[in-house]
């Protein structure tokens, strides 16, 4: 059985930033989550892609050990992004067509509706709300979202966060959400909407972490030069939770520890084009990069 099932999108990306370019690359949210999540974990995925999906990246999910049982192949094209980010890190979309995962309904094979563990991404709140209706008890939940979804199906998220343990947002979204432009304030208020953790992501300013009870901050890793951000927040939650797979019993401990290993798994994702750089890191780079995190920083829990 699989320990971590991963539902989100996957695509083909073209990325243009500051240092360069690369077009055609594998990507999508829950490419991303699942190599985040395979240094610690089996996973299976439930995407949709389209009969243009190259072949050489179908080898590349069995290559990494992510199981496409619940991988679909339809007729039409995949989806296809393409963004330009500026030296601010702030993307714009040049181009985009949804294509098959435009009416992607995400059914369950029965091996993967009894997965302990369980990442939504951050598709649209009914398709996540699909979902979770066809887990057979699950041990974690967790969901991401976007701004889009915020603004125009806010009772239908607010609704799914009372079902869900674990919410990752980024720090817009969760101003947005929230109302509030405090992020530690944001953040608090989030653990409240219902989830049991509230985990906000500042990208190179850090991240944040809340329960009802419990505070944690952790800046980002240092890094001197940032290529591709795209997919790091993904990144980081796969990381994130795969590594709460590896407890019987989750503490806020072992949550913060998991906040660690997502924050140096998401910094490895931004060094190159893509998902290449995380593609070719191993657990023995994700733990080196934490040991030198954690002689950089000391993370503070209030």
């Amino acid at each position: 059985m699989k320990q971590l099932l991963i539902v989100g999108s996957i695509a083909i990306d073209s990325i243009q930033t500051p240092w360069g370019s690369a077009d055609s690359v594998l990507g999508g949210s829950a490419t991303y989550a699942a190599l985040g999540a395979r240094f610690w974990t089996p996973v299976g995925v439930v995407g949709v892609v389209g009969t243009d999906f190259p072949e050489r990246f179908k080898k590349s999910f069995r290559k990494y050990g992510i199981d496409g049982v619940g991988f679909r192949q339809v007729e039409g094209k995949t989806f296809r992004w393409k963004g330009r980010y500026n030296q601010d890190l702030q993307p714009t979309t040049l181009y985009l067509d949804l294509g098959v995962f435009g009416g992607f309904q995400p059914r369950l094979p029965d091996s993967l509706k009894r997965a302990p563990y369980v990442f939504l991404g951050n598709i649209h709140p009914a398709l996540q709300w699909r979902v979770l209706k066809q887990l057979r008890s699950p041990k974690i939940t967790a969901c991401d979202s976007r701004d889009d979804w915020i603004s125009t199906q806010r009772r239908g998220f607010l609704k799914l966060l009372k079902k869900v343990d674990i919410v990752f947002l980024n720090d817009s979204e969760v101003r947005l959400l929230t109302g509030l432009h405090s992020l530690v304030q944001a953040t608090r208020v989030l653990a409240r909407f219902g989830p049991k953790v509230a985990i906000v992501k500042k990208g190179e300013h850090g991240v944040l972490a809340a329960s009802r009870d419990s505070f944690f901050t952790l800046p980002a890793y240092p890094l001197q030069k940032v290529v591709d951000p795209t997919g790091a927040g993904d990144a980081f939650a796969g990381a994130c939770l795969g590594y709460l797979t590896t407890h019987r019993k989750v503490s806020w401990e072992v949550l913060c520890r998991g906040v660690e290993f997502g924050s140096s798994v998401a910094s490895m994702t931004i060094e190159d084009f893509g998902p290449s750089r995380l593609m070719n890191a191993t657990i023995r780079d994700v733990l080196k990069r934490s040991r030198v995190f954690r002689s950089l920083t000391r993370a503070i829990i209030v």
